[in-house]
């Protein structure tokens, strides 16, 4: 029987510790998690296709069953009953989910705890892999090897083509817990600045970290909006957690844990890092970075942006980009474009931020409770969302509702089309949502502009993005250490960099104390066991 266990608050900021900007992006939905650097080449993630001999038929049951299911991420994602999407795999799978994650919380990670230590699990579990692989260790979901060998052909064939994917969903015991929601495409983010505001005063794209700082700072003085206040906001982010710290990159550094040249490095460790947070709060104290940068939140790019006064941020290709559309009558010549990523320090021109394929501890999956009584029926239901049909139904909605069939391929609706966030529309019915699903790229190049494709190419043709890394395979006795100590270490350099930026408290008098105290946490050893791990890689 699953034991009631208290979760530590930290165990989220762990996982977030392994990545630059982890969670920032994931209420746009464009993608999912970010990544940090590699020395590897591109994931090529093989598309799922049926097994030599697949099932005949979409069903999962001979006749009707209702299962119940625990979704609930981003705080605001929470299974709804009355999906269409979800309807029409009940029709075509014999399989209804019922959702029992209430809806009156925002707050995920606590709405999970309380799941799980009250003991009574659903019969299906869609949470970070992280966290579902420490419950798969409290005997809280079951192996599903041998329930995929003989019940699940596509997701047997998917993970036969994508080893490398499925290597990064095993447990440390070798078993299978989860079935991962596999990202498609490459490129995620971009640099975006207001070319109409550097053509009005007589500026380039900055291509280095000076130049920038000219940037921002002629954004900030020279009145580009031209209303004669000084209201420019000239960098901006809707990541209230880690918008700022994207910059970090400038100077060849990172938030956490991250991977250079084949060597697993901890950012604040690293010298240039004091370099880095002296500059970034001397640039907020100078109104270069946005005042509210740490709480005004998602809605940043429709205040700024609508309001004719941000200049310059980092965020998703293909919806920043349409923001060109939508503000084109209220801030008429509004021209913000993609750019190549200023160099950093070292005259490296890079995009850490990545679509990941592979299952890093915050990436959502789904596994199947070891108290469920549908065992077989819930893996063929997971394997029809590896079908062709559950596929499409998942990437681009129902059919007639959604998208209709043009030369054999789904092709969204107009009325889709011309929302302002076509993923939202979809999550509305149910498709797109994180689940145990490959991601079909399709979808959104459908909706992504011509100037998000021409800013796609751009970084994708001239290898600015960083391949992901596939995630390291720890010990449970290394998983147990690194999550002790990486809590309480992600939660001290969060306070403590924020309080430097804002200028709480000075820099130069506290570095020693702060380097003292992060080995006094732990950060030493946990990044001893990350490149203990990547050794044996």
């Amino acid at each position: 029987m699953l034991k009631p266990r208290k979760v530590l608050a930290g165990a989220v900021a762990a996982v977030l510790l392994s990545s630059l900007a982890a969670g920032c992006s994931q209420d746009d939905k464009d993608s999912g998690a970010a990544a940090s650097p590699a020395a590897s080449q591109p994931a090529v993630v093989q598309t799922a296709s049926p097994s030599a001999n697949p099932s005949a038929s979409l069903k999962a049951s001979d006749k009707p069953i209702e299962a119940t299911i625990h979704m609930h991420y981003f705080g605001n994602m929470v299974f709804d009953n009355n999906w269409p999407v979800f309807k029409k795999a009940a029709e075509l799978t014999n399989i209804t989910l019922k959702g029992t994650a209430s809806k009156a919380s925002t707050n995920s990670d606590e709405v999970y705890n309380l799941m799980v230590a009250g003991g009574e699990l659903p019969d299906i579990i869609n949470f970070y892999d992280g966290k579902l692989k420490k419950l798969a260790e409290e005997g809280g979901l079951q192996p599903l090897d041998n329930l995929i060998d003989q019940h699940a052909p596509h997701i047997k064939k998917f993970f036969e083509d994508n080893p490398v994917i499925k290597k990064a969903a095993l447990h440390t015991d070798g078993k299978l817990y989860i079935i991962p929601y596999v990202l498609d495409g490459v490129a995620q983010k971009g640099w975006f600045v207001r070319q109409d505001w550097l053509d009005k005063l007589g500026l380039k794209q900055p291509k280095t970290v000076d130049e920038l700082y000219t940037v921002l700072k002629a954004f900030k003085e020279k009145d580009p909006n031209g209303n004669g206040a000084a209201d420019e906001v000239p960098f901006f982010s809707r990541d209230s957690r880690y918008g700022i710290y994207e910059l970090l990159a400038l100077w060849d550094t990172q938030m956490g844990l991250y991977t250079k040249d084949g060597k697993r490095l901890y950012g604040p460790l690293e010298p240039q890092f004091k370099t880095a947070l002296t500059t970034l709060a001397q640039w907020y104290k100078e109104g270069l970075i946005d005042k509210e940068i740490f709480t005004r939140g998602n809605n940043a790019r429709e205040i700024l942006l609508g309001d004719n006064k941000g200049g310059m941020m980092r965020d998703f290709f293909a919806s920043t980009a349409n923001y060109n559309t939508t503000f084109k009558d209220k801030v008429p010549g509004i021209n913000f474009v993609p750019i190549a990523p200023p160099a950093s320090a070292t005259g490296a021109i890079k995009e850490y931020t990545v679509r990941n394929p592979y299952p890093n501890g915050s990436t959502l999956s789904w596994g199947i409770s070891a108290k469920t009584k549908y065992s077989v029926e819930l893996i063929k239901y997971f394997d029809f969302w590896f079908t062709e049909e559950g596929r499409k139904l998942m990437n681009f909605g129902v059919e007639g509702l959604t998208y209709t069939m043009v030369n054999g391929k789904p092709q969204l609706n107009a009325d889709i089309l011309a929302k302002p966030s076509v993923v939202s529309e979809l999550n509305k019915i149910g498709a797109q949502q994180q689940i145990g699903f490959q991601q079909d790229y399709e979808y959104e190049r459908q909706w992504t502009n011509g100037i998000a494709l021409k800013g796609i190419d751009e970084y994708t043709n001239n290898k600015y993005i960083t391949p992901p890394a596939a995630p390291l395979t720890l010990s449970v006795e290394d998983r147990q250490t690194n999550s002790k100590i990486s809590g309480p270490l992600s939660t001290y350099v969060e306070e403590t960099m924020q309080k430097w930026v804002l200028g709480a408290e000075p820099i130069e008098a506290n570095y020693d104390k702060f380097i003292a105290r992060l080995k006094e946490l732990g950060a030493e050893q946990m990044l001893s066991i990350q490149q203990a791990a990547a050794a044996k890689q």
